[in-house]
Parts: C-alpha cells; structure tokens; sequence
C-alpha cells in the first residue's frame, strides 16, 4: 500500500513539475530572453529581407516620435511609440507577434503609414520591450491591453479615426478585443497572419516537433492556470470574429509555416462582418509586407477607403 502511494505520488509530482517546466518555457518570456532588434537571425523568414528590414529600422529608429505609456486593466505599465504624421489623418495602432518586437514586425506598417501620411501607434505588448509583466498569454489578456490602447488613443485623439493593426499573435489579439466594446471610433481592423485561437496555435507548434499533442497540451493548459492564473480557452480569434461588426482585412502568406494558411482561410469564413482577403505567394510568417509592399499597400488602401476611413 506505501509502495503504491509512494508511486502515484512520485507521479503526481512528476507531472507537476513537467507541467511547470513546460509553462516556462512557453509563457515565460523574462528580460534576459528579449531578442536584440538589430541582430536579425539568418533564417527562413527573414533572411531573404534582412538588408531591407535593418534599412528600415534605421529609419523608424530616425524618424522622430514620442514614447507613450498606459496602465492596463490588472495595473501593468504598457509603453508604446507615437510617430505623427499628419495631425488630422487616421490613427493605426499596431501590436507584435510572440517573442517579438515592432521594430521587425512593424516594419511594413511604419512604411506603409510613413509613406501615405497616416499616424501609427506601435506598442511593446505585455512582458516584451519596455513593457512590464514576464507572462505571455497567447491573446488572453493581451487582448484586453488593446481595448486601453484604443481608449488611450480616444481619449487623446478624440476627432481621429483609430485602425487596430497586427501580425500574429498581435493579430490574433486584435481579432479577440473587437468584441471587448471598443470605441466607436475604431473603423477597421487589419490582421496579418493571425490565428484561430491559443489554444490552435500552441497544438500546431506541439505537432511540428512531433510531440504528443494531447498530452503536452493538457500540460500546458494546466500550467496556465496553476502557474500563470490565466485559461487558454477564455477566448479565441475565431469566435471574435463570428460576433464583430467592425471591417477585417486578413493577410496571410501561402508558405506561412508558423501559423497555417488554413487558419487566414477558417478565420475569414466565420467573419459575419464585411471582409477582404489578401494572400500573399511566397510569403512565410510575419513577412508579408517585405515579401510584396506594393500589393500590401493597395489593398489596404482600398480596404480602408472602402471602410470610409478619410486617408
């Protein structure tokens, strides 16, 4: 009978302690792990743009602007970049993708705005950049860190037309927050290479290192909630946009290995709202504004017009 207890304890601490292991190396995301924007990896993503993208960050770093910080709901310090273009066009707020960084993943953004004058917000999401926290939660509560941008950015440009932007996990944090009752001023949202839900992404990402889905899964998710005190399946992409009423414009590339092609494709299905697709050929993850800026940009120009966004 001891022997038997004694095992299933072993067990239990066994499975707790993966657990634990597993939540850390997927949530946690502490400052000695940030990435250095100007050491841009040799990889298949961004190796064919490398030259493009460290000219363009140059320039954004250049390009004068103004820091800006907020508090989100559960009293972290959130801290952004305003670069003002045109005091009376539209305003852009753009969010990155996991393990990220504006200044690669908003790169297409900044030249798009830069270059058709409108004004753009980057923001270090939660637990990245300047940002406080060290949990990232796949669009949890990111999600609600982009409805108080959107209410910042109201309250400070009352008379501004605002457009949520982003690229993958920022994307996917856009897609979540516009049923949270965002201002009435939030026209359209642009979501680049988003995916269905956390819950997807992280099986997706288990599957391509041949790993025991369900089981690792369930490892995560309960790590989640014991050790990050957040739950997977609160809410998804997918059911967002079942619900919204704002304009959706979903990018994706065709070679996308990260996040897959067939997510753009579910999520653009569901949308009840009005909706526009671009996919872009030959494009992998999070690059689709280098891999094709010109089709990039007129179909966000067209989308925006069309959303009757004053450009």
């Amino acid at each position: 009978m001891i022997y038997i207890l004694t095992t299933c304890l072993v067990l239990v601490f066994l499975l707790f302690f993966t657990s634990y292991l597993l939540y850390r190396g997927v949530f946690y995301y502490p400052q000695k792990k940030h990435v250095d924007p100007y050491q841009i990896p040799d990889d298949m993503l961004y190796a064919p743009y490398k030259n493009a993208m460290l000219h363009l960050l140059h320039e954004m770093e250049q390009t004068p602007y103004e820091e800006v910080s907020i508090r989100s709901q559960d009293g972290l310090s959130l801290c952004g970049r305003l670069y003002l273009f045109r005091l009376d066009a539209p305003l852009m707020l753009f969010f990155h993708g996991y393990h990220g960084t504006f200044l690669w993943d908003g790169l297409g953004s900044f030249r798009f705005c830069r270059k058709n004058h409108i004004n753009l917000l980057v923001v270090d999401e939660r637990s990245h950049g300047k940002s406080a926290d060290q949990i990232i939660t796949f669009g949890i509560r990111e999600c609600k860190d982009v409805k108080c941008w959107a209410d910042y950015a109201v309250k400070r440009f009352p008379e501004k037309s605002l457009i949520l932007s982003g690229v993958s996990m920022g994307s996917a944090s856009v897609m979540m927050a516009s049923v949270l009752s965002l201002p009435s001023s939030v026209k359209a949202l642009i979501c680049d290479c988003g995916y269905t839900a956390p819950a997807e992404i992280i099986k997706e990402t288990i599957r391509a290192f041949y790993l025991p889905v369900s089981f690792c899964y369930a490892l995560l998710h309960f790590g989640a909630r014991i050790f990050g005190h957040f739950n997977l399946s609160e809410s998804t992409a997918l059911s967002a946009v079942k619900q919204t009423k704002l304009p959706i414009l979903f990018i994706h590339g065709d070679h996308d290995s990260i996040v897959p092609p067939k997510m753009c494709d579910e999520l653009y299905d569901a949308c009840a709202s009005r909706k526009k697709k671009l996919i872009i050929t030959g494009s992998q993850h999070a690059v689709n504004a280098m891999a094709d800026f010109d089709s990039y940009e007129r179909e966000i120009m067209n989308f925006l017009k069309e959303s009757g966004i004053k450009i």
